[in-house]
């Protein structure tokens, strides 16, 4: 896990390249404390500079070192990720004087891509962002990994392409120049809680690298392209396969191997224990296949309604393993005086009191010595597992006139009392049109009319609008969180339900196998029902990450946001904020009164600390 850097120029010199470069390691450093390196040259029409940031989790020693040179020195590497079945690639491979130089993954990612080129992006079993240059040829071949776990950002004017992991270091490597503010991305961000759904981000002119994806750029050439090709495809994307779905012992054999992969690490591993389902899964195959002591870390709440505490202490007398608890909600003023550096580090503003958690838990992690977290991401996504699923598959059932499954579901959550309770219609307004525009029009400035948004409702099936999760509603965001509030602290999250070889499994299980008689994630549970307790396998409720924010803002925050909401706001003067409507939102959620969400509040609040702290890197306003 490290931070990548690049800079191609047909018109800057070698100190310019080596003075971005700089500066972007500068913005990086917290992605990779234990190493860093530089490669500059001139490559067919310009100059190339390769940059890393290193975070030492394969092979520790000086031979990990990136970015990392080929024995015959043509081919250079710099690469973020981890390939967890570099093991297997490394018998495959064979004697292979580039396998031989380091015992870590980078060796085998850079001997497969010289032996494979882009053909070895599909035998990867990982998360990568990376750039490969062949210096003979004058090739740059850049890659993201199939569902985005790692970052990858790119700037390009045409003579010049600037690369990073992180925004902040596309910004920082950019000499000097001032981006747009997208509106577009922002008004997502306001209106439906969307970040990361759309390759365009905050700013004009600085996009996602495409996942699943790979693009090679002639360095001889006088203007700088990015074409990226997909190099995998969900199954969703696919022409559809009359093939039976997969039974429940091969998803579960399937994901202990994913977990297996996960456990390999030269330095402490720990699994993010909540309690529920997902993560519990990840322990108890964890205990499966891992040899030695394993340890977890978990949320706990004074809060009766949010704490998972039992539930954790039931999976730790379970499976034995050791156990560190963070207290959540101890301090959550020291929580909100993290909100300017967390979006710092999130490129993006917060939008939910989890994100400042997930941070100073992280913090925690790494003063334990757990460097490597296994996390249940990608799960909900696939499996049903938001309440949602259940309102889009009873749509698209009904619609149908398929009403056997629907009418079975509804009765067992009824019996079972599961999922109903936990509806709102506050959480409801993002997938329908008229509650998102009424509940939203007090507040918006004039620069979000006519603001293009996404539509996030069912269309064409139920199996379409879970891929729509995978790869722009849901999963972009909490990987995006996810992968800066742990390098923040430089740890790296490793997510087993987002193996490949598990994702195209779970893509065949019909929707009639995952929701079952009012149970949600039904063939994981019966995939995991011998190695889990049966309260947890068979879990009613689903709590999520969840935390007293409304609570909070009505309390111990109040003085806190009312500083932000009454002093001149940025947002206000972009014409993306009407400052009087956001005051009477925030009175409205201090009278408590109903379809007002602490996160839209949270949202306006949000954006407007991440204006403040970005504004040396946006162009002067213009409502």
């Amino acid at each position: 896990m490290c931070g990548v850097t690049l800079c191609f120029s047909t018109s800057a010199g070698s100190d310019e390249v080596a003075d971005r470069l700089a500066e972007m390691e500068r913005a990086q450093t917290h992605r990779g404390p234990d190493d860093r390196g530089v490669l500059i040259e001139a490559v067919g029409a310009g100059i190339v500079g390769l940059g890393q940031q290193r975070l030492s989790i394969l092979d520790l020693s000086p031979a990990g070192h990136q970015p990392m040179v080929s024995p015959c020195g043509r081919y250079a590497l710099s690469y973020n990720g981890e390939v967890y079945n570099y093991k297997e690639l490394a018998r495959e491979l064979g004697e292979d004087p580039i396998v031989a130089m380091s015992g870590g993954d980078t060796a085998v990612v850079l001997a497969a891509l010289v032996r494979w080129g882009a053909d070895a992006f599909r035998r990867f079993n990982g998360m990568w962002a990376l750039a490969f240059l062949d210096r003979k040829e004058g090739r740059l071949l850049l890659s993201r990994d199939r569902l985005g776990v790692k970052p990858f950002y790119y700037s390009l004017d045409g003579r010049t392409l600037v690369a990073a992991s992180e925004i902040k270091g596309v910004l920082a490597g950019s000499g000097g120049q001032r981006f747009g503010l997208n509106v577009d991305a922002v008004g997502r961000y306001l209106i439906q809680s969307l970040i990361c759904a759309q390759p365009q981000t905050f700013f004009k002119g600085i996009d996602e690298f495409p996942v699943a994806s790979w693009a090679e750029i002639d360095l001889h050439a006088s203007t700088v392209v990015v074409k990226a090709k997909p190099f995998w495809h969900h199954p969703y994307e696919e022409p559809r396969s009359d093939l039976p779905g997969p039974k429940a012992e091969e998803i579960r054999d399937l994901f202990i191997d994913a977990v297996r992969v996960r456990l390999r690490s030269d330095v402490p591993v720990g699994i993010m224990l909540s309690g529920g389902l997902d993560s519990s899964a990840i322990l108890a195959a964890a205990r499966r296949v891992a040899t030695g002591n394993l340890r977890a870390l978990s949320v706990v709440s004074r809060d009766p309604t949010t704490n998972e505490e039992p539930f954790i202490d039931r999976m730790v007398a379970h499976t034995g393993c050791d156990i560190t608890k963070v207290q959540a909600d101890d301090d959550p003023v020291r929580l909100w005086d993290d909100l300017s550096d967390a979006n710092w580090y999130f490129d993006h503003p917060v939008s939910s009191f989890s994100n400042l958690a997930h941070r100073a838990i992280i913090r925690r992690a790494r003063d334990q010595g757990l460097i490597v977290l296994l996390t249940g991401q990608g799960s909900d996504e696939q499996l049903g597992g938001y309440n949602k699923f259940f309102y889009f598959f009873l749509q698209d059932r009904l619609r149908r006139g398929r009403l056997k499954g629907p009418l079975s579901m509804l009765a067992g959550c009824i019996k079972h009392g599961t999922i109903l309770p936990e509806f709102t219609l506050g959480t409801a307004k993002r997938y329908i049109p008229f509650l998102r525009g009424r509940l939203s029009r007090s507040w918006r400035g004039p620069a979000l009319d006519g603001v293009s948004l996404l539509e996030s409702g069912l269309r064409s099936s139920y199996e379409e609008r879970e891929w729509a999760d995978l790869r722009y509603f849901s999963l972009p965001a909490i990987l995006a969180s996810e992968d800066r509030m742990s390098m923040s602290w430089s740890c790296e999250m490793r997510p087993p339900f987002l193996d490949y070889r598990l994702i195209e499994a779970l893509a065949r299980v019909p929707p009639e196998a995952k929701l079952v008689k009012g149970w949600t994630k039904h063939i994981l549970r019966e995939a995991m029902r011998d190695l889990l307790p049966p309260e947890i396998a068979w879990r009613k409720d689903k709590k999520g990450y969840t935390l007293p924010g409304a609570f909070w803002m009505r309390t111990d925050l109040r003085s806190r946001i009312e500083d932000v909401l009454n002093q001149p706001m940025i947002a206000a003067e972009l014409g993306l904020v009407d400052a009087v409507g956001a005051r009477t939102l925030y009175a409205d959620l201090l009278a408590e009164r109903s379809g007002v969400r602490y996160s839209d509040i949270l949202s306006i609040v949000s954006l407007e600390v991440w204006l403040r702290r970005f504004a040396p890197y946006l162009e002067e306003a213009r409502a």
